[in-house]
């Protein structure tokens, strides 16, 4: 359908061609589509191009970076349009969504799709701190010296929304255009869809992030106790299963119980002798956190607790291995797959504030189980000094639109939980605005909402079907029959899901023997 574009979205559009035509352009700018870098592990149905654009949109003329697109183009012939796809974290880089691109380019080819590596992260002029750790300090400084604290600035939701609009633009095409987004990504597309009203002709929020603050309160302001909230849900749900509620009441009244006694006993050094050394009650919290949030790790998380309090020799070696398991030392990587320089910087300057560094610190030390990404971004702000960038007058505005929205959700999400999607709905009461809650499902619905009988690998979940159905008819509320399809988890540890999530953590195929 044709588009009246803005005199915004017009202006931009030159800046874009003046920066990239000028002599603003960083080395190893590629005039052309052509394979991707290496860290995207993009397969042959992909192919990314790099352009300048200005540091500051407003400043055509000034410092340019580079920032890179992904694409896969439709195997079809006729075309409806371009689906564009916006990353989460903030920082997390294009890579993880290579893979599907690929395959929806062969089972959806009436589209063509574009992912947008964010400013700062992967090969768009990442935000790198060679020989000193990320997030210090130290890697402040450095930044600091390299960009200055004006040009760090520029490296914001604004303007990486300037950054989309200018490759939109780009691009051109016909038919309709979509914009996903996934986590961070979702407050970034409502951020473009404020700039930019006129460039879409729907947009996907996928795990919401509100635009703006809820009850005085930040989205990463609540990220620590929405992972404690979950944990005590899925306590609830082992005891109203007959297995794992008759597993855990062996050591207690139910599993909240048996909690609470896990942690007196961390606090008096009163785990078995092979345990005390190795948990602690930050590690505790912090692991029980990371399992609630993945999805197959909260199939464990009861019989965790249960293993630390049976501790047989088999149940030792497999927490040992599973608390003193870390990440394989990462090579010097040229572009790392997650920016931890960019979501601290974005999040201590706009995603955080609701809170202090004390009230955050007393969640964590209170709490069941918390990630403490509240308290380390609070820690990052407030201790290390991290700069703060100021806030433009889009910040914290919702679209004013009234164009297709289709917001996905699961309801057992602690990084963006479900009420957050309602509160975003909230804004947005249209029609042809959609809010789709997904039963038992986490963070990432159009990957992880799994279907019966269909491989992980088809990359054919409920959300990914609802989303097509969505962008073909936005006009009609998307068919959410799917839902009933959906794998639930399971915590009796008798389906194929559990033992693949005992297999994935306690390599065996039974969580609790």
């Amino acid at each position: 359908m044709p588009r009246n574009i803005s005199c915004l979205s017009f202006v931009v559009a030159l800046i874009f061609i003046f920066a990239a035509c000028g002599g603003g352009n960083a080395p190893g700018t590629a005039a052309h589509w052509s394979a991707c870098p290496a860290y995207l592990e993009a397969g042959a149905g992909l192919e990314c191009r790099t352009a300048a654009m200005p540091l500051h949109h407003d400043d055509a003329q000034g410092a340019a970076i580079n920032v890179l697109v992904m694409r896969a183009r439709g195997a079809g012939q006729i075309k409806k349009g371009q689906i564009w796809f916006l990353m989460g974290g903030p920082g997390e880089s294009i890579a993880s969504y290579a893979y599907p691109l690929e395959v929806w380019a062969q089972t959806h080819p009436e589209w063509d799709y574009y992912l947008v590596e964010h400013r700062g992260a992967g090969a768009s002029s990442p935000l790198t701190c060679p020989g000193s750790a990320d997030g210090s300090a130290e890697c402040a400084a450095d930044l600091l010296s390299r960009w200055g604290e004006a040009g760090l600035a520029m490296f914001n939701p604004t303007q990486a929304a300037h950054d989309l609009a200018a490759w939109m633009h780009r691009v051109g095409g016909q038919g309709r255009r979509f914009l996903y987004g996934f986590s961070y990504g979702t407050y970034l597309a409502q951020r473009f869809a404020h700039l930019y009203p006129d460039m879409l002709d729907g947009l996907i929020l996928d795990g919401v992030v509100p635009a703006g603050p809820e009850n005085g309160l930040y989205p990463i302001d609540a990220y620590d106790q929405n992972a404690n909230q979950l944990v005590l849900d899925i306590l609830q749900r082992c005891d109203d299963d007959a297995t794992c509620g008759s597993r855990m009441r062996t050591y207690g009244a139910d599993s909240l119980a048996v909690l609470d006694d896990t942690y007196a006993r961390i606090d008096g050094a009163g785990l078995c002798a092979d345990l005390n050394p190795l948990i602690s009650r930050t590690a505790l919290r912090q692991k029980l956190a990371g399992l609630g949030r993945d999805w197959w790790g909260r199939m464990v998380l009861p019989a965790l607790l249960y293993r630390i309090c049976r501790c047989g020799a088999d149940d030792v070696e497999i927490i040992e291995t599973l608390f003193r398991a870390q990440a394989e030392p990462e090579q010097e990587a040229m572009y790392p797959a997650f920016s931890y320089n960019l979501n601290t910087h974005i999040i201590t300057s706009e995603l955080i504030g609701g809170l202090s560094l004390d009230q955050a610190q007393a969640f964590s030390d209170s709490a069941y189980a918390s990630p403490d990404e509240t308290l380390d971004q609070y820690i990052a702000r407030d201790s290390v000094g991290w700069p703060i960038y100021p806030l433009d007058a889009a910040t914290y505005q919702w679209p004013a639109t009234d164009i297709p929205m289709l917001l996905l959700n699961g309801d057992m999400d602690p990084q963006t939980p479900v009420q957050f999607a309602r509160f975003a709905k909230s804004h947005y009461p249209g029609d042809r605005q959609y809010l789709v809650e997904f039963p038992t499902a986490n963070h990432g619905t159009l990957m992880l909402t799994l279907l019966q009988g269909i491989a992980i690998n088809d990359v054919d979940t409920c959300a990914g079907r609802i989303l097509f159905d969505f962008v073909n008819d936005p006009d009609t509320p998307p068919d959410t029959s799917c839902t009933d399809l959906m794998i639930r988890p399971d915590f009796s540890g008798a389906s194929d899901q559990a033992r693949d999530a005992a297999l994935r953590y306690f390599r065996t195929p039974n969580v609790w023997d």
